[in-house]
């Protein structure tokens, strides 16, 4: 069989030519269609396909669609890679001409405008251009269906940087005063779709603090983002109306648990507050764009993000890689992989994306049972193998990578995989729930990661037997509270994970109260912890309530607090209704067939839990574990601790777990360098004599590691 087979693409190629280096094809269509050609005369050739695109920008108006026909096979792959030191852009965007650009010329639109900064608006007429789908801002944020996956409107970039919808206050938040009527609670009718609907028909009416808003015109289209009752639940109100009389506003919906006195927010999308650097502003009737450049238009490249759709979409192809391409300047995910097996994104870069970076898995057309409220699962249909490796995920605006994969009911893991990915910026858009990685099903991986710089979650866990290892996880939960770096909670049913060999550090802010290292939230069970770092925390683990989990050999150092592990859904606690009969947590255990092959075996405390007292946290492991320059533990003003300085547990929890040989101490553990954050042990390390038993742990392999794309 004929070896390996060569197609090149440049921006300047005919997609009528034959793919060779000297008559290039086009576009990455053009390739495909050459492949599906040469599959249905020759067959593929021993060791596949490559195409090689040349240095350039190629614009897609839809997405790059790659179907089973279009897959290879193990000995005959697929590869669309950039040429060795070139670089490749596929944009959903479009690059606005500098000589468009024009002074602010409506009276009307001037007057509305800040005196000081008038002179300094340009605009922009997009129809003229040809653009005219806009898209619209939609209601998003914690609670509403669809919402994880939401495509934005166009964005605009200017230097590689992300431009703001004007906004007031230009950084930080407003409080919100007192509150006339908190409108719907969505919140207190889950699981009844059509209670819930008439919830959110009830919009709020609360007082602003400063007068602003009483010098806007409300032309129907500003908007507030903010977190409306609680600091972990974001989410985006429109503006029905503003009485500068009583200094009140109304809103056309509610929030999802409504609205309380004091919560932050901030307005955007204002015209009026078209006044700094890096802001714009679209009016969506005249299709004129109206920008503040933070530097002159000639000299740099503006761009407007159309495309809605991913930029590639592999559906139910195998064995195909995507490699060294930087993908950019889209209302969407940059690549969605939906079924198929083998499939690798590797060394690409992807960038000013609205959506996530890359989705493996899609949305599921219920994303929760209105009938039970039962969880179904968000994302599915991950297919198996496939991967994401050496990225740079950076500036998008849901999240970084979400693996779906697997089988719940069979336990079928997917090994879908996530290793040695940069991801930063990430949660630009959707502030909470929105994660560097995010794991649905069963058995994929997420390892050698570093995720760093963003509001909310790290990594979020839903499904079982998921693995979360030697990642370096730093500086998120940057402004939101009671949440944590890795998140898990909720359902008894979501058994089998491990949280291994993670740096997770500087997790705290200013902005609210409660961040946590690792957080098991809500009644989650059987998670496996052990050998962690966590550094610089206000609360390094949280077990909230569950069952059968272990935390040992883990590194506690220079946080507030170490561990908290309660009851709170023990008859007469705040969470025992979701324990309850005919609850959530009820519900979600008789969904599972947790009586039947594998899941008897694989979990058998499953079978009869629910005639053991599933409310108290039982067979909960706490052992080996060294706590350093870690303070007292406090909560609501009181000291938590009854039997250890550095912990909570509750006296359920110790009565029916397995809680002893921690130590806590200031002594100099002999780290390799303290200083410099390298928390590798010396072999003389008195952790070794005063904790027998305690695993090394081998910091020296947490973050990322060098390989053909990082040096």
């Amino acid at each position: 069989m004929e070896s390996m087979i060569t197609l090149y693409v440049d921006t300047a190629g005919n997609d009528n030519n034959p793919g060779t280096a000297d008559a290039p094809l086009a576009t990455l269509a053009g390739a495909r269609d050459a492949i599906r050609r040469l599959k249905a005369t020759s067959g593929l050739p021993q060791g596949g396909v490559t195409v090689k695109l040349r240095g350039g920008v190629y614009r897609l108006a839809e997405s790059f669609l790659l179907e089973e026909q279009d897959g290879g096979t193990a000995d005959a792959p697929i590869v669309y890679t950039a040429e060795d030191g070139e670089e490749v852009r596929v944009s959903g965007g479009i690059d606005l001409p500098a000589a468009a650009f024009r002074p602010v010329e409506s009276v009307a639109v001037r007057a509305r405008l800040q005196e000081q900064v008038r002179d300094r608006i340009v605009q922009i007429d997009l129809g003229a251009l040809g653009i005219t789908s806009f898209g619209r801002i939609e209601q998003t944020g914690f609670g509403l269906s669809k919402s994880a996956n939401h495509v934005s409107p166009p964005e605009l970039f200017y230097d590689g940087q992300t431009m703001t919808l004007a906004r007031y206050p230009n950084v930080g938040y407003v409080k919100v005063a007192t509150v006339a009527d908190p409108g719907g609670n969505p919140r207190d009718s889950d699981g009844n779709a059509a209670a819930i609907a008439e919830e959110m028909r009830k919009g709020a009416t609360f007082a602003y603090a400063d007068d602003r808003p009483s010098r806007w015109q409300n032309d129907g289209d500003i908007w507030m983002y903010g977190y409306w009752y609680w600091d972990w639940a974001d989410g985006n109100l429109r503006v029905s109306a503003i009485d500068a009389g009583s200094g009140r506003l109304s809103t056309e919906t509610a929030s999802y648990y409504s609205i309380r006195e004091g919560q932050r927010y901030y307005y955007y999308n204002v015209l009026e507050e078209l006044d700094a650097p890096g802001e714009w502003y679209l009016d969506r009737s005249s299709g004129m764009l109206y920008f503040y450049p933070p530097g002159p238009i000639g000299d740099s490249t503006v761009q407007l993000s159309l495309l809605g759709d991913p930029l590639v979409l592999l559906r139910d192809a195998s064995h195909v890689t995507l490699r060294k391409l930087t993908l950019e300047a889209a209302r969407g995910t940059g690549v969605q992989i939906a079924g198929g097996a083998d499939n690798l994104v590797a060394g690409c870069t992807m960038r000013r994306l609205a959506g996530f970076g890359v989705l493996i898995g899609e949305e599921n057309d219920i994303p929760a049972s209105t009938a039970t409220g039962v969880r179904e699962e968000i994302f599915i249909n991950g297919g198996v193998r496939n991967g994401v490796v050496s990225c740079d995920i950076y500036d998008t605006g849901i999240g970084g990578i979400v693996l779906a994969g697997g089988d719940r009911r069979t336990l079928t893991p997917g090994g879908n995989y996530a290793r040695n990915n940069d991801i930063s910026r990430y949660s630009r858009l959707k502030l909470t729930y929105s994660a560097a990685v995010q794991f649905n099903g069963v058995g994929n991986i997420a390892a050698h990661n570093y995720i760093h710089d963003a509001p909310h979650v790290g990594v979020l866990i839903y499904g079982n037997d998921h693995v979360t290892e030697y990642n370096r996880i730093y500086n998120v939960l940057t402004e939101t509270g009671d949440a944590g770096a890795v998140y898990i909670g909720r359902d008894w049913t979501e058994m089998g994970n491990v949280v291994r060999y993670n740096f997770i550090h500087r997790i705290h802010n200013d902005a609210s109260e409660l961040h946590i290292g690792i957080y098991l939230d809500d009644m989650a069970s059987g998670v496996e912890m052990y050998g962690n770092v966590l550094h610089d925390i206000d609360l390094a683990v949280m077990i909230g309530g569950g069952r059968s989990n272990v935390l040992r050999d883990n590194l506690i150092l220079n946080s507030n607090r170490s561990l908290q592990l309660d009851a709170r859904s023990k008859p007469g606690e705040w969470a025992e209704k979701h324990s309850s009969e005919g609850q959530v947590m009820h519900q979600r255990l008789l969904a599972m067939p947790v009586a039947s092959e594998p899941w008897s075996s694989r979990y058998p405390a499953l079978l009869t839990i629910w005639e053991d007292t599933p409310s108290y946290p039982k067979y909960n492991v706490v052992q080996r574990n060294v706590i350093y320059k870690t303070g007292r533990s406090w909560y609501h003003g009181g000291l938590m601790s009854e039997h250890e300085d550095t912990m909570w547990i509750d006296p359920t929890g110790r009565e029916f777990g397995t809680i002893g040989d921690n130590w806590a101490t200031s002594d100099d553990l002999k780290f390799v360098d303290e200083s410099g954050e390298n928390f590798a042990l010396q072999p003389d390390s008195p952790v070794y004599r005063n904790v027998p038993g305690f695993e090394p742990i081998p910091f020296d392999k947490i973050g990322l590691y060098k390989d053909e794309y990082r040096g």
